[in-house]
């Protein structure tokens, strides 16, 4: 089983354990990683890919969430997570000419299904492609990880406007916090 960091309320680490065990109850704080990815559009519109989760995982089992929601490993750093991640979810190979911004760090916890829940140390991170390397990004969802994506207007998400898709239950707090949707948004204005 995947070993994770377990952290203090200053973000330091202090230990590590299973992704079951970190995620079992109240759950205990561990390090994370969420991306959003943005496709500005020539009229200026923001699309954000999300993804609906396996079947197989333990929190948030077939509901939708932004791009990427990941947990470090020992000894990994935020951005090598989110590269690592990016490949073994979506197939997406990373490219050294992409822009990445850390925008803000939340500390939360929420109840998920299943007595599970998440307790993270997490670190919000946007990419935003224009047209041009939008039309050459290849995403090639592994099926144990993502059961399928979409790409949605980013002003319909923000009104948690997302038609049938059952969101996940951080994504549903990410999105009522306006703190973290106004620094995401201001990533995309860069």
């Amino acid at each position: 089983m995947r070993q994770v960091n377990l952290v203090n309320a200053q973000d330091e680490i202090i230990g590590h354990t299973d992704l079951f065990d970190a995620h079992r109850g109240d759950g205990k704080k561990h390090q994370a990683i969420s991306l959003f990815l943005f496709h500005k559009k020539s009229d200026g519109s923001l699309d954000l890919l999300l993804q609906q989760r396996s079947s197989e995982k333990i929190v948030g089992a077939l509901q939708w969430a932004n791009t990427l929601c990941a947990n470090l490993i020992p000894s990994e750093d935020h951005l090598t997570c989110l590269k690592r991640r990016m490949l073994e979810e979506l197939g997406i190979k990373w490219q050294e000419n992409w822009v990445v911004q850390e925008v803000s760090v939340l500390d939360y916890q929420v109840a998920c299904e299943n007595g599970f829940s998440e307790n993270e140390m997490d670190h919000f991170f946007t990419i935003v492609f224009d047209d041009e390397k939008f039309s050459s990004l290849k995403i090639e969802p592994n099926q144990e990880e993502v059961a399928d994506f979409a790409w949605l207007d980013w002003d319909s998400i923000k009104n948690k406007e997302v038609g049938d898709k059952q969101i996940t239950p951080w994504f549903n707090l990410f999105l009522g916090n306006q703190e973290i949707i106004s620094k995401i948004g201001k990533s995309c204005q860069k």
